[in-house]
């Protein structure tokens, strides 16, 4: 997430002077991790939003910067981010955050394809509906081992989304990112089973998912002790939407 805070006079100065050194790194090696924080630190510490955002959108089409290119991204669909140097502010354009999203995602950051999934979903905002799509970048980002893309391309093989219902397909994947510590996966886990979709009946395998959800969630029984329904079942995260 992009976040401003204020600093103190201090901590300026401080940060203005690692700001120089985190510059020098970006134009002498132009690597995509030194110009990404060189252009978060104009943001994060030094309220530069304008110079900050240029630098994020550079660092996404010249370094493949997927993460830059995720973070000007959000900036573009949330919008009303104020430039604490001039008049500047960046103005919300989703769409314009979509093809930022898209290319985060077919470079080197899958956690961006889940967000320009739910875009296609959604179809508002200018962006035409295209599910086909959707679990096209979710593909994608699943690859990459996002478990946010597999949990939600899962759930387009649930909901027959873009692609055939078949909750056989939706089940290796739900187990994969279950056993990596993705709490919705292990709930609508627990729910397939509970109402045997895709596999047998399982209480014994309900009831271990559903603990599973409950202790990678670290709260209450995500089911709150009654018996699921399939509406239960999660849509994607939605990070920023």
């Amino acid at each position: 997430a992009v976040v401003s805070t204020q600093s103190t006079g201090v901590q300026k100065e401080y940060y203005s002077s690692l700001l120089e050194e985190m510059r020098d790194d970006c134009l002498t090696y132009r690597k995509a991790t030194e110009c990404h924080e060189y252009a978060k630190l104009l943001i994060e510490k030094l309220g530069k939003m304008k110079q900050g955002f240029e630098q994020y959108k550079k660092n996404c089409y010249e370094y493949e910067a997927g993460m830059s290119c995720h973070n000007a991204g959000n900036m573009l669909l949330v919008g009303g981010f104020k430039d604490q140097h001039s008049d500047f502010t960046i103005e919300r354009d989703v769409p314009a955050a979509a093809e930022l999203f898209k290319r985060a995602c077919t470079t080197t950051y899958g956690r961006s394809c889940v967000p320009i999934a739910r875009l296609l979903q959604y179809g508002k905002y200018n962006i035409p509906k295209d599910y086909n799509k959707a679990f096209e970048y979710l593909s994608i980002g699943c690859k990459k081992n996002n478990n946010d893309s597999c949990f939600a391309k899962a759930n387009c093989y649930i909901q027959g989304m873009g692609v055939e219902k078949d909750y056989s397909k939706a089940i290796p994947i739900l187990e994969d990112t279950c056993s990596k510590g993705h709490h919705q996966s292990c709930h609508n886990l627990g729910v397939l089973y509970y109402h045997g979709h895709g596999v047998d009946k399982n209480m014994d395998k309900f009831k271990y998912y559903n603990n599973q959800a409950k202790i990678f969630r670290g709260q209450s029984n995500p089911f709150q002790d009654k018996p699921p329904t399939p509406d239960d079942m999660t849509k994607p995260p939605v990070g920023a939407l």
